[in-house]
């Protein structure tokens, strides 16, 4: 009997043991946090990864995230595809552009961009010019960054309107906002909030594409493809977490949002905060269309199908 009482005891505590040894749901099988570094830029659309960062939903899902900022679009899918970062926040047309070149990223979900409120992308023009309508723009340098999604955007916009126009390079987006300011170029493309800073000053809102019947420009969230489709799905479900608090308590995180979008600060306090959408699979009509769009300008060399860009 006494034997029997050991036996059973022994049981109990190997049990334990066992037992003890198991992770904590959303850790990896070690107990530790997975590492993950995601690469961001100061824009509107990075504010539920840094909210998810501060408020503790990527630790929860089993993830230790370290959150790198990039100022400039060139730096950020430099590290992407040097292997610096698992993950960025980006557009559609970025993603076909690099997997032009061989490189393996993959697009795990959308980012803004589901209705057109979202949109970011507006035609100006300058304070004293005489263009007040679409139609108005019909012969006229227009001011862009040449093979990016405001590009892609201005020739989108104009699509349904029969307008002839040139395109101006001036890719830094402020110095091409001061050109519009001063007068030194009479239309251009602007992102916001720049777009609305640039219409507090005095420049024209000509189009934009929040003002079109769809959804024309999306962001999304990018994946190098060799990261673990794991660590992906608790990236997205702490994301969904971040953007739940923030669309429930849009002015508890203002001054977050105001840092991280870099809204000036005549703007601040009127700039909306979006409706950012949980986190979903990029719909295969808009990918189509900034495919379609780089084949014609002849940005690709061979076809980038939608099944092999998507996780």
């Amino acid at each position: 009997m006494r034997r029997l009482a050991i036996i059973l005891l022994l049981t109990v505590l190997l049990m334990g043991c066992s037992q003890s040894e198991q992770p904590e749901p959303g850790y990896s099988q070690s107990g530790q946090l997975e590492k993950l570094r995601v690469g961001i830029l100061p824009i509107e659309d990075s504010l539920p990864i840094v909210v998810a960062d501060e408020q503790g939903f990527f630790e929860r899902n089993g993830l230790d995230v370290e959150v790198i900022q990039f100022s400039s679009a060139v730096e950020r899918d430099a590290a992407l595809t040097a292997g610096e970062v698992d993950a960025v926040v980006t557009d559609p047309l970025a993603v076909i552009l690099l997997r032009d070149k061989g490189y393996d990223v993959k697009i795990a979900s959308l980012c803004l961009g589901k209705t057109p409120k979202e949109g970011v992308f507006a035609i100006l023009a300058s304070p004293n010019s005489e263009i007040e309508t679409v139609e108005d723009l019909n012969g006229k340098e227009i001011a862009v960054s040449l093979n990016t999604i405001i590009e892609y955007a201005l020739d989108v916009m104009l699509s349904e309107y029969n307008v002839s126009y040139t395109k101006v390079s001036i890719p830094k987006i402020p110095v091409r906002m001061q050109a519009l300011l001063n007068g030194n170029i009479e239309v251009a493309v602007l992102p916001e909030p720049l777009a609305s800073y640039a219409v507090s000053k005095g420049a024209k809102l000509i189009l934009s594409d929040a003002m079109l019947n769809e959804s024309i420009t999306q962001t999304v969230i990018v994946f190098r493809g060799d990261v673990e489709k794991e660590k992906v799905q608790k990236f997205l479900e702490a994301y969904r977490e971040a953007v739940k608090e923030i669309n429930s308590n849009k002015e508890k995180y203002r001054e977050k949002f105001i840092e991280i979008a870099r809204v000036p600060e005549d703007i601040a306090g009127s700039y909306p905060i979006p409706d950012y959408p949980e986190p979903q699979q990029l719909p295969k009509e808009y990918y189509d269309r900034y495919l379609e769009w780089a084949i014609q300008r002849g940005l690709i060399e061979k076809d980038v199908p939608y099944e092999e860009a998507i996780i």
